[in-house]
C-alpha cells in the first residue's frame, strides 16, 4: 500500500531538472545556471504581457481556479520559504544545489536523447554526467560545460513532440503550474526514466531520499525565479493568460529545437548525393 502511495504522489509531483529545471515552475525552465536568479527585460517582459488568445485552453475555469490556488500558497507559503532560502543560503552553495540536482536529471535527459535519435547528444550526455559526477565531485561543480559539453535540456513531452504529438489543451497542475496534456504524461514517461524513483519504489524506507529531492527541486525552481514571476504578477493584467502564454510559447520553441535537429539529422549531405 505504501509502494502505491508513493507512486501516486511521485507521480504527480515529481519534477524533472529540471527540470529543473528547469523544472518545479516547469513554465520558467531554462538553461540558464542553477541558483541565480532570472532576470527579464523590458522587452520581453512586454512581449508576455500581450498573451495570444488563440491560446488551447477549453479548461480555461478549471485552470484559473488551480492557478488562483497555487497563487495563494505561493503567497502565505512558498514564496516566503524561497525568500528565506535566497536570503540565508549564499549564491555559491544554491548554485551547488542547482547543479546537483540537474546531475540527477541526466539520465532522463540521456534516454529522451536516445528516444529522439539525437546520438550526439546522447554521446555529450553521457559525458557530461560521467566528468560532472566523478571530476566535479557528485554533480555540484558543472566542470562539462567549462570542457564545452553544455547542458541540453530535453524531457519525455519534448520527446512526445518531436514525434509529432499534439501539445493538446492546456493545463495547471496544483503546486507545479502551467502544463499541457503532453507534458503531464511525459511526466509519467520521465518517472520511469529516473534510476532514483526504480531505488527508492521498491524500498518504502527509501521513498524519503525521493521526497526529499523533490521537494527541494520545487523550493530551488521557485527561489531561482521569485523576481520574474513577482515581475510578471505585479505587471500583468491578466496574470493566468501571462503564464499561459509564457509557458505554450517556451514549449513551442523547446520542441520547434528538436524538430530542427530531427529534420537536419534525417536530411541527406547534399554532397553524399553528388557522389552517387
Amino acid at each position: 500500500m505504501k509502494s502505491i502511495f508513493t507512486l501516486l504522489f511521485l507521480l504527480f509531483f515529481w519534477v524533472p531538472e529540471t527540470h529543473a529545471q528547469e523544472d518545479a515552475y516547469t513554465y520558467m525552465d531554462t538553461d540558464e545556471e542553477p541558483g541565480v536568479e532570472l532576470e527579464i527585460s523590458p522587452e520581453e517582459l512586454e512581449e508576455v504581457l500581450e498573451p495570444s488568445p488563440e491560446e488551447d485552453d477549453p479548461l480555461e475555469t478549471l485552470n484559473r481556479g488551480t492557478f488562483a490556488l497555487n497563487n495563494f500558497l505561493d503567497e502565505i507559503l512558498f514564496d516566503h520559504i524561497a525568500a528565506m532560502y535566497n536570503g540565508v543560503v549564499p549564491e555559491f552553495f544554491r548554485e551547488r544545489v542547482g547543479y546537483f540536482l540537474r546531475n540527477l536529471s541526466e539520465p532522463i535527459v540521456l534516454a529522451n536523447n536516445i528516444l529522439q535519435g539525437e546520438m550526439q547528444d546522447a554521446e555529450d550526455t553521457l559525458r557530461r554526467f560521467a566528468i560532472n559526477t566523478t571530476a566535479g565531485i557528485g554533480g555540484i561543480f558543472d566542470v562539462s560545460t567549462d570542457l564545452d559539453i553544455p547542458y541540453k535540456r530535453e524531457d519525455f513531452g519534448l520527446t512526445l513532440a518531436s514525434w509529432g504529438f499534439d501539445s493538446g489543451p492546456y493545463l495547471v497542475l496544483p503546486i507545479l503550474g502551467p502544463s499541457n496534456l503532453r507534458d503531464t504524461i511525459g511526466r509519467i514517461g520521465d518517472y520511469g526514466f529516473d534510476p532514483v524513483n526504480w531505488w527508492a519504489f521498491f524500498d518504502d524506507n527509501k521513498a524519503i531520499y525521493s521526497y526529499t529531492r523533490t521537494g527541494v527541486q520545487i523550493l530551488d525552481a521557485k527561489a531561482d525565479n521569485l523576481g520574474i514571476i513577482g515581475d510578471l504578477k505585479r505587471n500583468s493584467v491578466d496574470p493566468y493568460a501571462t503564464f499561459r502564454a509564457w509557458y505554450t510559447e517556451r514549449r513551442k520553441s523547446l520542441s520547434a529545437r528538436d524538430e530542427k535537429r530531427t529534420l537536419e539529422t534525417a536530411k541527406p549531405d547534399e554532397e553524399d548525393d553528388d557522389d552517387l
